[in-house]
């Protein structure tokens, strides 16, 4: 199938070199009115939500770039969704794309700590929730009307440095963060105290019965299908590529030509990628098949045991939309639930642990697995057990792209079932083809109920939504159903995690 850029993704190529001689500043935020929205949820699809936002801002000549949009992050990254941090911020002046927002001062908060279900989560506390994986708190930025004080990140003049035609968009970085806690019966505002929603990598129902959730979506609020699908793939350790590949080129799937590289620094050639097979990764994750990896589980007829007899199982917390992906195709978890008794559960490690670097309860004496709250976590652990010469596994979403040892991102993909997720440069050409079935489809959140999204805030959840399926990002892509101008795969799952994709 031929691919066709989105309108996004063709603006990127236009030529622009003069920032916006005008921008919502903390002044005039403050100045008002300002209509606030906050989501939070998924952290894979940020930059896709952060693209989306901006192609709601206005831009009353028609060039292709917002009029005077800022973003304020809390890491020290550039755009954010790469490198900003787990909780941003957007701030335009909307255009006619987004409804009756338009040419209203619009402030979107953004934060994707802890993974997809804390789209919901602060609506199920508010509810009377009481289960023991939901947080009592999210932080997002600090009101940005009080940003341009001494001291404060905006405090100065922004950055533009952003590739066109986001280039008329001004950065504030090391911007400081508030905590705001949910529980029964404190709500507070919409967009400001509490999330108006957000998006998640899989639905409620699916998180729900992971979690043992009491309660049903319809009494925080509602959830429709994007169709719009994300890649993941499963990641490991220079030490344990190596392995893999060595043991490829003995089984003559691989050339010798590929042993060219070393445990430290192996040949990550695409040519050369090496191939895990999915019942291996469910033998390692399954809570009771983990027992059954000994030190000699990656073995050939030379290449023999673990370094420091170990293997690093790096997974998310619980709540994480990843984990929840990795469940679903790794273990059946929950879409083998039932009278079949299909489901396996997964292995945990920070049941009682207290810190991500715990090595927790369902580790053994050769696999230890730690549980980590973001992507970012999981790479770099990913990264330190390259550096200690150590195996180590876990599964990171297919927008990540190593970076290599000089950004001490030492980890990559390797092919699931001999199909690679990563050969192309945007990473989903075997996903869009069917080839590659570890995929699933983003769901938006919108909350109703005691803790309602504003009408404002209902209204641009909507209108993202809308324009998710026109990014040209890496491991996303539209399906079928979405009806969208970006890339599209030949099938999809129709809004169902456990239903198998068809066309």
């Amino acid at each position: 199938m031929k691919l066709k850029l989105s309108k996004i993704a063709l603006a990127v190529a236009v030529l622009g070199t003069t920032p916006a001689a005008f921008a919502l500043t903390p002044a005039q935020i403050a100045a008002g009115p300002t209509t606030y929205v906050w989501l939070s949820g998924a952290s894979a699809p940020s930059n896709a939500v952060f693209r989306s936002v901006m192609a709601l801002c206005k831009d009353a000549n028609s060039d292709g770039k917002p009029d005077d949009a800022h973003v304020y992050m809390q890491g020290t990254g550039k755009e954010p969704g790469k490198s900003s941090g787990d909780r941003v911020a957007y701030a335009c002046t909307m255009g006619a794309n987004a409804g009756s927002l338009e040419d209203k001062k619009v402030v979107v908060y953004h934060t994707v700590e802890n993974g997809s279900f804390n789209s919901y989560s602060p609506h199920l506390k508010m509810a009377g929730d009481t289960n023991p994986e939901l947080l009592p708190s999210l932080q997002r930025v600090e009101d940005l009307k009080d940003l341009g004080a001494g001291g404060k990140c905006a405090n100065g003049a922004a950055v533009f440095d952003l590739p066109a035609p986001l280039d008329t968009v001004g950065r504030y970085n090391n911007c400081s963060v508030v905590t705001k806690n949910f529980s029964s019966g404190n709500v507070g505002t919409p967009g400001q105290d509490y999330p108006d929603g957000g998006f998640s990598d899989t639905e409620y129902l699916i998180n729900k019965q992971n979690l043992a959730i009491n309660t049903d979506l319809s009494a925080i609020g509602t959830e429709l299908a994007t169709n719009i699908g994300q890649a993941f793939g499963v990641a490991v350790s220079y030490p344990l590529y190596y392995r893999l590949q060595r043991n490829d080129i003995k089984a003559g799937y691989l050339s010798g030509s590929c042993d060219s590289g070393s445990a430290s620094a192996p040949n990550l050639t695409l040519a050369c990628q090496p191939n895990l097979p999915a019942q291996r990764y469910t033998a390692i994750v399954g809570r009771d098949s983990i027992n059954g990896v000994t030190v000699n589980f990656f073995d050939n007829n030379t290449d023999t045991g673990m370094p420091n007899s170990k293997l690093h199982l790096v997974r998310r917390v619980p709540t994480s939309g990843t984990q929840s992906a990795s469940n679903a195709r790794f273990l059946g978890k929950p879409c083998a639930t039932g009278v079949s008794q299909g489901a396996q559960d997964p292995a945990r490690g920070l049941i009682s642990g207290t810190t991500p670097s715990s090595e927790g309860d369902n580790s053994t004496a050769v696999v230890k697995i730690t549980e980590w709250p973001s992507t970012g976590g999981v790479k770099t652990k990913l990264d330190a057990a390259s550096q200690a010469g150590e195996f180590a596994v876990g599964v990171v979403s297919a927008e990540n792209t190593p970076a290599g040892a000089g950004a001490n991102d030492r980890w990559a993909f390797v092919k699931l079932n001999r199909v690679s997720p990563n050969p192309d440069a945007q990473q989903r050409a075997e996903a869009l083809d069917g080839s590659y079935d570890f995929w699933y489809e983003l769901v938006a959140f919108t909350a109703a109920g005691v803790s309602s999204a504003s009408p404002e805030g209902a209204e641009l959840i909507a209108a993202v939504t809308t324009t998710l399926g026109e990014t040209d990002l890496k491991g996303i892509f539209a399906t079928p159903a979405a009806g969208a101008s970006g890339p599209t795969s030949r099938g999809g799952r129709f809004g169902n995690s456990c239903q198998f994709q068809g066309e």
